[in-house]
């Protein structure tokens, strides 16, 4: 029974994009090659079926225009008359076929001969309409090998040959290049205006997560109208927020100022009294009052990031030490490691950190489960790793008491200032700003606190701060 070191890592959810801007960007690459796909789609369509009905149409007319004609010209000049009427593009050719040519019938064409290249469908089509509109009588025989050529039966050994290469254009490498630049074209245009859209929206939530880990920054308006006034509404709200907290914070840092004075005074007076029961209340009393004032003065110091003195802290260490430091002074208090082997098998690690403000993170969270939780109290710490190379490992320190815990619907009340859970507390000395202190110094350190179910019964409060990279 121990806790886990460096075995835990963050999830993530593979090939779905989780950010607006991947979500956007993912819409507009499906939507141009879906548009792009079906446009290339429509226009094969098209060819095929009205662009190649019109040429068998044409193709049909001319022929049999041209088997009228040649009835009246004599046998030496067809050849020259068939190019001059189809301005060179046509020939008459003399006795056979070329071996490569295949026969066409209604039923299909003819089986290939050994070696040639396959003849595309729209070929296929082309030369079985043609000769359905000629009829059965007529003879017709495409040829696939070099330049795709139509040969109709002119009868006596004579064959009409008609290229096809411009009727029937096949679709072509340089084709296929001219689409695909095309569709990367849009998709960088497309992405680029996506990302310009987006670039606010990514800046405020940057912004946003900032101010939830107690660094606000304001944001630059910009984008679209309704992105630069949503910039605009949330730094108006951070200046708000920013008087709010002064305000607080004045009022917070001047009263228990006032108060030391007349404390002392009290304290004074307490000592020049002889009835010793009235004396030692009036101390209890006393006692309390100046442990609020003390609250109130961490608690401001606690809020404010600027008066943090950062530098690298061995956690590992500075957690040895406290814990050590409460066992002999008898508090219940339990280290858990990987092996419970002792503290050597704690894994090294460093964080940059307020030693004084770590100090009172521990303190505030002890006393708070010594004296609202159940002994013992367990301690562990371990590393959570990242998945994101850019992001930073956490370590994690969790403090388990044995008590009845919090109910689920309270915890975030139990990080509000001033909020006591527990109704009936009225001589603790306790104004309820413990957990609302660790959770500010939590949050200046650019960490993260929560409250779980302790899997030994009571409550766990856990603390995630990133981990300083010394390489």
């Amino acid at each position: 029974m121990g806790c886990r070191v460096s075995v835990r890592t963050m999830k993530k959810i593979p090939f779905f994009p989780l950010s607006l801007r991947a979500r956007i960007l993912w819409l507009v690459l499906i939507s141009v090659v879906a548009a792009q796909g079906l446009t290339l789609y429509a226009i094969f369509w098209h060819q095929r079926n009205h662009v190649q009905s019109a040429a068998v149409n044409m193709l049909v007319t001319s022929i049999r225009t041209l088997q009228s004609a040649m009835q009246f010209v004599p046998d030496e000049q067809r050849a020259a008359f068939v190019q001059m009427t189809s301005q060179g593009e046509w020939r008459l050719r003399q006795h056979h076929l070329p071996k490569e040519a295949r026969l066409q019938s209604l039923k299909g064409l003819q089986s290939a001969p050994a070696g040639p290249r396959q003849v595309r469908e729209s070929l296929r089509r082309l030369s079985k309409d043609i000769n359905r509109a000629l009829g059965e009588k007529s003879q017709v025989a495409i040829m696939a090998n070099g330049k795709p050529t139509l040969y109709v039966s002119l009868g006596e050994r004579q064959w009409l040959e008609i290229p096809l290469d411009r009727v029937d254009p096949p679709v072509t490498n340089n084709m296929i290049i001219g689409w695909l630049v095309s569709m990367l074209g849009l998709l960088v245009i497309a992405m680029g205006f996506s990302w310009r859209i987006t670039e606010p929206i990514a800046r405020l939530a940057k912004a946003t997560q900032q101010l939830a880990q107690g660094k606000p920054e304001p944001v630059k308006p910009a984008g679209p109208r309704e992105l630069r006034q949503l910039g605009e509404g949330f730094n108006a709200m951070l200046h708000a927020l920013k008087q709010s907290q002064q305000t607080q914070r004045t009022l917070l840092a001047g009263l228990p100022h006032d108060l030391k004075g007349p404390l002392s005074r009290m304290a004074l007076r307490i000592e020049m009294t002889e009835d010793e029961e009235l004396k030692a209340g009036l101390k209890r009393d006393l006692a309390d009052m100046q442990r609020m004032v003390e609250q109130f003065l961490d608690f401001i110091r606690g809020q404010d990031a600027d008066r943090l003195n950062l530098k690298p802290v061995r956690l590992d260490q500075w957690l040895m030490h406290h814990v050590t430091d409460d066992q002999q002074l008898g508090k219940p208090v339990e280290m858990l490691d990987q092996s419970s082997m002792g503290e050597n098998d704690l894994l090294p690690v460093t964080v940059l950190a307020d030693t004084l403000a770590l100090d009172r993170i521990w303190s505030n969270l002890i006393n708070n489960a010594l004296e609202h939780g159940e002994p013992p109290i367990t301690v562990c710490l371990y590393v959570e790793k990242t998945e994101n190379s850019q992001q930073s490992d956490w370590v994690v320190l969790t403090i388990s008491d044995h008590g009845q815990g919090i109910a689920s619907h309270d915890i975030e009340r139990a990080f509000e200032p001033f909020e006591r859970l527990d109704n009936a507390r009225t001589r603790t000395g306790s104004v309820g700003l413990g957990l609302s202190l660790v959770r500010g110094i939590v949050l200046a350190h650019g960490g993260t606190i929560s409250l779980l179910q302790s899997p030994r019964g009571g409550l766990q409060v856990k603390v995630m701060l990133p981990i300083l990279n010394l390489n």
